[in-house]
């Protein structure tokens, strides 16, 4: 769920704020113009963002048949770490 409030009114709150715990939008003129949300959100956000790009990316490469067994990667990290 998200808080739809005026600028005036986050200036007002934003010093009260401890844990935002939804996002919350900041209208300016009438019109949705910030979103602010928690670090952790923030930071979870960004973590799904490369997460996504990276499986997309590993996709592409299963489609190209850019794979390799578990066998040849085993054997390719034993031969160079030595176990």
């Amino acid at each position: 769920m998200q808080k739809v409030i005026s600028i005036n009114e986050f200036e007002k709150t934003v010093n009260s704020i401890d844990d935002i715990e939804e996002p919350i939008i900041i209208k300016r003129e009438n019109k949705e113009d910030l979103v602010v949300i928690s670090l952790a959100e923030y930071k979870k956000s960004l973590f799904l963002t490369e997460l996504s790009s990276k499986l997309a990316e590993s996709e592409e490469q299963y489609k190209n048949g850019q794979v390799h067994s578990a066998e040849s990667v085993f054997k390719e990290l034993r031969d160079k770490y030595g176990y």
